[in-house]
C-alpha cells in the first residue's frame, strides 16, 4: 500500500498471519471453482470465513480482487458462466464492489447479445459508485465527455470545408483582386493562395486555427444563417481549455488513510518512519490495533486502558478495550465499555453489534436483537459487513474501531510517504490561457470582419456558374446578368459566347456535383451545406460529429486509483458506432440513382 517504503526488518509473524492466511485461502478457492464440486468449493468458502472469525478480518478486498482476476481469466478462457459463479460467491465478502461490477459486465458481454442486456443492471449500479465516488468521480466523467472533444474540431474542420469548398471561387478574389494588376503569373497566384489558407499549419500551429482563418476569410460572403453556424462553431472550441482544467480533477494523488492500514490486511507492518509523523498518541492506538490484531488481549487491554486515561478518541479507544475484555472473558466490563462507547458515539455500528454480542452471551434476545436492528438503521454498510463476517452466533465476536483519518493525520503520513517539493506554481498555464482566449478572439475578429464587410462591395458567387459578381440584372440574388441573360431572356449574348459561357457552366455544374457526392458520402451533412441548406446540414453534421467522437475519443477500459482490475469498455463505444452507420447509410442513399 504505502509507496517508497521500505518493509519493516524482521516482522512479526503474528502481524503477518491475515494476510498469508488470505492468500492461502484465495490459493484453496482456485482449484476448487476449476473441479466445480460443489462440496470443495463450500469447504473453501468456510475456510474464508473461519479466517474473518480467527483473525477479525472484516476487509477482504485483496482476496476478492484475486478472485476477480481469476473469473475473468475463466472467461477468456470460454468459460463466462464459471466465472460469474465465481463472482456470486465472492460478492458476498465485498458487496456491490466495483471490481466485482466490472467483472461481471464482461464475462455477461462474452455470452452474446443477451448478455449484453442482462449486465445493464450492474452497469448502473457500476456508475453510480462511480459518481458517488470523490476519487473517480472525475475521472469517469472526463472518460465520457472526451467525444466533445473530437465533436468540437470536427464542427469546426467540416463547416469550414464546406463553407470553402461553397464560395472557392469567390473566396479566392480575397487575395487574386489585388494581385492581377501586378500581371502576376496565375501560377505564382495560387500558390500564394495555398500558403495564405494554411499559414498557421505551415508555422506549426493547431489546425483548428486554419480552420478559423477560412471562416474570417470567408465571413462577408455568407448568409445570415452561415454567419450563425460559424460564430457557434467557434465558440464551442471552448470546450478544450475547459475540458483541461477539468483534468487535474480526474488525477488526484491517492491520499494515505490510516483506516485503510489498519482495515486492510498488509503483507508486511509499515515502516515506522512513516509513522514516525503521528502523535504519540497515535502510535500507542496502533500498537493496541496490532495487538488486537495478533490475538494478544492482555497486551491489548492494558495498552487501551492507558490510553483511556486521555482524552483523545475515546469512543474507539473504550470500544477497543472492550473487545479485549470480551475476549478475556471479562463480560461485564466488555458491556460496561461498550455502553460507554455508546454514550460517545451512538450511531457507530461497530459498537450497537458489539452491545447486541453481550446481549446474546448474557440471553437477552430482545435487547440483542433491539441493538442489531439500530445498527441495521444507523449504519446499513457497516451492518452488512460485519454480518458476512460474523455469520455463526455460535461463534459470536466483538468488532475494533480503527483510529480514525483526521486532516493532521493525513497530513503526517503524506509527509513520510512524499516528501513535500517546491511549489511548481499554480493558477491557470499559460497555453490553457492561450487556448481559452483563442475562440474569444477569433469570434471577435470574425464579427468585426463582418460589420466592416456591410459597407464594402464584396462580391457574389453565381450559383449557375460559379463566377463572381457585384451586380445582377435577375431577381435571384445568386444568379449573375450573363446567365440571367443567356438561360432566362435568352438574348444578349454572340454565338461564339454563348456556347463559351454554356461551356463554363457546364464545368462549373460537373465540378459542383463530384464536390456534393464527395461530401455526402465522406462527411454527410456537410453536402447540404454545400447545396446551402444550413440548418438540415448542420443538424445532421452534428450527429456525425457526435458519433464521431463517441468512436474515437471515448476512453477505452479504464483502471481507477487503486484498483487492479479495468472496467469493462462502455456503451458509448457501441452506441456511436450503430448512430455513425445509420448517418452513413442514410447519407450513401442519397448517390443511388433516381428515376425522373
Amino acid at each position: 500500500m504505502w509507496a517508497k517504503a521500505e518493509p519493516a526488518a524482521a516482522p512479526a509473524r503474528a502481524e503477518l498471519q491475515p494476510a498469508i492466511a488470505l492468500s492461502h485461502c484465495a490459493e484453496r478457492l482456485k482449484p476448487a471453482f476449476q473441479t466445480g464440486d460443489p462440496v470443495a468449493i463450500q469447504a473453501a468458502v468456510q475456510d474464508v470465513e473461519l479466517l474473518r472469525r480467527t483473525y477479525g478480518t472484516l476487509d477482504v478486498l485483496p482476496l476478492v480482487e484475486a478472485m476477480t482476476i481469476f473469473a475473468r481469466d475463466l472467461g477468456r478462457k470460454g468459460s463466462p458462466a464459471a466465472g460469474i459463479k465465481v463472482l456470486d460467491t465472492v460478492e458476498r465478502w465485498a458487496p456491490r464492489n466495483p471490481s466485482v461490477l466490472g467483472a461481471r459486465i464482461v464475462l455477461a458481454r462474452q455470452q452474446g447479445p443477451q448478455g449484453w442486456v442482462w449486465s445493464i443492471a450492474d452497469l448502473l449500479e457500476l456508475t453510480r459508485a462511480r459518481l458517488t465516488n470523490p476519487d473517480h468521480r472525475w475521472l469517469w466523467t472526463l472518460q465520457h465527455l472526451a467525444w466533445a472533444r473530437v465533436m468540437a474540431a470536427l464542427l469546426l474542420w467540416g463547416t469550414a470545408l464546406a463553407l470553402g469548398l461553397r464560395y472557392r471561387r469567390v473566396w479566392r478574389t480575397t487575395w487574386e483582386d489585388p494581385l492581377r494588376h501586378h500581371a502576376i503569373h496565375p501560377h505564382v497566384v495560387a500558390l500564394l493562395g495555398a500558403f495564405i489558407v494554411t499559414l498557421p499549419v505551415v508555422f506549426g500551429l493547431d489546425p483548428g486555427l486554419a480552420a478559423m482563418l477560412w471562416l474570417w476569410i470567408l465571413a462577408p460572403f455568407l448568409t445570415g444563417p452561415e454567419v450563425r453556424v460559424a460564430l457557434a462553431v467557434i465558440l464551442i472550441q471552448m470546450v478544450h481549455p475547459v475540458l483541461t482544467l477539468v483534468e487535474p480533477l480526474a488525477s488526484p494523488a491517492p491520499r494515505p488513510s490510516l483506516v485503510t492500514l489498519q482495515l486492510r490486511p498488509q503483507p508486511a507492518p509499515p515502516d515506522e518512519r512513516i509513522l514516525a509523523g503521528l502523535s504519540a498518541h497515535d502510535r500507542t492506538f496502533l500498537a493496541g490495533w496490532r495487538q488486537l490484531q495478533s490475538q494478544d488481549w492482555p497486551r491489548a487491554a492494558a495498552t487501551f486502558e492507558a490510553l483511556a486515561k486521555e482524552s483523545g478518541d475515546r469512543a474507539e479507544v473504550v470500544n477497543n478495550l472492550g473487545v479485549a475484555r470480551y475476549q478475556m472473558g471479562n463480560v461485564q466490563g466488555a458491556q460496561a465499555c461498550f455502553d460507554e462507547a455508546a454514550t460517545l458515539a451512538p450511531r457507530r455500528g461497530e459498537i450497537l453489534l458489539n452491545q447486541s454480542v453481550v446481549a446474546f452471551r448474557q440471553m437477552d434476545g430482545p435487547l440483542g436483537f433491539a441493538k442489531q436492528e439500530d445498527a441495521r438503521h444507523f449504519a446499513p454498510e457497516t451492518f452488512n459487513r460485519i454480518l458476512a463476517a460474523n455469520q455463526a452466533r455460535t461463534d459470536q465476536r466483538t468488532f475494533a474501531l480503527p483510529l480514525p483519518d483526521t486532516p493532521e493525520r493525513i497530513a503526517a503520513l503524506a509527509r513520510a510517504i512524499r516528501p513535500e517539493r517546491p511549489a511548481s506554481g499554480g493558477g491557470i498555464h499559460l497555453y490553457t490561457l492561450l487556448n481559452l482566449l483563442l475562440p474569444l478572439a477569433a469570434a471577435g475578429l470574425f464579427y468585426l470582419r463582418l460589420s466592416r464587410s456591410i459597407a464594402q462591395a464584396h462580391p457574389s458567387q453565381c450559383a449557375r456558374c460559379g463566377e463572381p459578381f457585384h451586380t445582377t440584372d435577375s431577381p435571384d440574388a445568386w444568379v449573375c446578368s450573363k446567365c440571367h441573360h443567356l438561360f432566362v431572356l435568352k438574348d444578349g449574348l454572340h454565338g461564339e459566347s454563348r456556347k463559351r459561357k454554356v461551356e463554363e457552366v457546364a464545368g462549373f455544374q460537373r465540378s459542383q456535383r463530384w464536390v456534393h457526392r464527395f461530401l455526402a458520402f465522406a462527411l454527410p451533412g456537410t453536402d447540404l451545406l454545400l447545396a446551402g441548406e444550413t440548418r438540415a446540414g448542420m443538424v445532421e453534421f452534428s450527429f456525425l460529429c457526435f458519433a464521431a467522437g463517441v468512436v474515437l475519443a471515448t476512453g477505452r477500459p479504464l483502471r481507477y486509483p487503486g484498483e487492479v482490475l479495468q472496467d469493462p469498455a462502455t456503451v458509448w463505444l457501441p452506441m456511436g458506432l450503430v448512430l455513425l452507420a445509420i448517418l452513413f447509410l442514410r447519407s450513401w442513399l442519397k448517390l443511388l440513382p433516381r428515376r425522373g
